[in-house]
């Protein structure tokens, strides 16, 4: 099943329909549940659920703390890798043209869980995350960036170093 369509279970009669990323407006255009859930997906694919859903939290626990709204925290420059005018223009919309029907309902699922606080946060009110060996691997002299402070770890998940550096 390709996003957009509905998939139909017989017994429980359960109908889902997966919204399709919308790949013909830039980001900016997009809604918050839309533009998380399309962030969740380029940030934390491959991660459980929890993984997700603790991505979908930072940018929450930002919004909160800057006093500003998901849309401005998530396209701020330079805060989340995957919407870098770098990366998200060639990259980022060939891998959510290529998402699974599975991997883009748990981030739907994830994004919504957390714009409306379905579920809690699971990363202990972090506002930072990094993955830290592609961090390692993608920087000149193979570091950590200096916001990094291993004092203000909160919780791994997956591949997922969550901190509180704010507050």
């Amino acid at each position: 099943m390709q996003p957009g369509r509905r998939r139909r279970e017989h017994g429980d009669a359960v109908s889902i329909t997966v919204p399709a990323f919308p790949l013909v407006t830039a980001p900016a255009e997009w809604d918050d549940l839309t533009l998380m859930a399309a962030v969740a997906f380029l940030e934390a694919e491959g991660e459980s659920d929890d993984g997700k859903l603790g991505v979908v939290y930072v940018a929450i626990n930002r919004a909160d703390r800057w006093r500003q709204s998901v849309k401005e925290v998530l396209l701020k420059p330079s805060q989340f890798s995957c919407l870098n005018p770098d990366y998200f223009p060639t990259m980022g919309y060939a891998r959510l043209t290529a998402a699974s029907d599975s991997a883009a309902e748990a981030c739907w699922r994830a994004a919504a869980a957390g714009l409306w606080r379905l579920q809690p946060d699971p990363t202990g009110a972090a506002d930072h995350y990094l993955n830290i060996p592609a961090t390692k691997a993608g920087r000149k002299k193979h570091d950590l960036p200096p916001w990094f402070n291993a004092d203000r770890v909160t919780v791994v998940i997956g591949r997922h170093t969550f901190l509180k550096l704010d507050g």
